[in-house]
């Protein structure tokens, strides 16, 4: 939310990225959605995708094509590759998740999100906040029940935080302000990034990471020191800068198809 769709929405039919991303995806680019969001259920990430989903079906996009896009969801804890027939479905564990991740007991991870449950409850009693609970396999976290000051949900996340980093935890975790509430995730996007790289064979230095929650009780800022960053405030900005790379991989391609090779100005460009 906030990068290439508006906070709280979904993509939809006319989201200027999904022309962009595709455009990527044929040009050989690796296209993965790291998102906060995580379910049990493949279908309630195909809900969030859909607009996007429809268009892969609609060009009839090639296995080729498709099978550079992928979904990371719940921060690191659930990864999903495009089907044959333009779903999703989850790529196994044992597939991608790193050794650290394999290791992770159960008891440790519900034992992170019970400890996580009781701050967010005692913090926002202690800030007179109203909050809706919302448990889920690998998250926790409140939503305020009427309009509630940003300050306030800062306040609380890093209290949360803070909390936790003293509790001698076994499980990484990342809690954070998602502008409309308030999380606590098992692992954080650090690690999914990093799990990510691996699966794909891609190394830091041919990653970037587009987000707009870099700041300390955001959940991009982890990734800062394991591949470039680009710190976006909307999908407007984020349609801006991919065109720009869209635009300057095209003149690439031009330039070798007419056998002129390489400026040095393209070369910066691209870099």
């Amino acid at each position: 939310d906030g990068t290439l769709y508006e906070d709280g929405k979904h993509f939809e039919a006319d989201n200027k990225m999904i022309s962009l991303l595709i455009s990527l995806m044929e040009r050989g680019v690796d296209v993965a959605i790291v998102t906060a969001a995580g379910y049990d259920e493949a279908a309630r990430f195909e809900d969030r995708l859909a607009a996007l989903l429809a268009a892969f079906k609609e060009l009839q996009l090639p296995e080729e094509t498709t099978k550079r896009f992928h979904m990371m969801g719940g921060e690191c804890n659930y990864l999903l590759k495009v089907t044959t027939d333009y779903g999703l479905d989850f790529v196994p564990i044992e597939e991608w998740q790193t050794r650290d991740m394999l290791a992770w007991r159960e008891e440790s991870m519900q034992e992170l999100l019970d400890g996580a449950q009781a701050c967010l409850e005692r913090g926002a009693a202690r800030l007179g906040m109203q909050v809706q609970l919302i448990r889920k396999a690998r998250a926790v976290g409140v939503v305020p029940c009427s309009p509630t000051l940003y300050e306030s949900l800062e306040e609380l996340a890093l209290s949360v935080r803070f909390e936790l980093e003293g509790a001698g935890l076994e499980v990484p975790f990342c809690a954070f302000n998602g502008g409309n509430d308030v999380f606590v995730d098992v692992g954080n996007k650090a690690i999914g990034l990093r799990a990510l790289q691996s699966y794909l064979g891609v190394e830091e230095g041919g990653t970037l990471h587009v987000g707009d929650r870099f700041t300390i009780t955001g959940n991009d800022a982890q990734v800062r020191g394991f591949c470039s960053i680009l710190w976006v405030a909307n999908p407007d900005e984020t349609a801006f800068y991919v065109k720009m790379l869209v635009r300057d991989m095209k003149a690439v391609e031009k330039a070798r198809k007419e056998d002129k090779g390489l400026t040095k100005k393209a070369w910066v460009r691209i870099l």
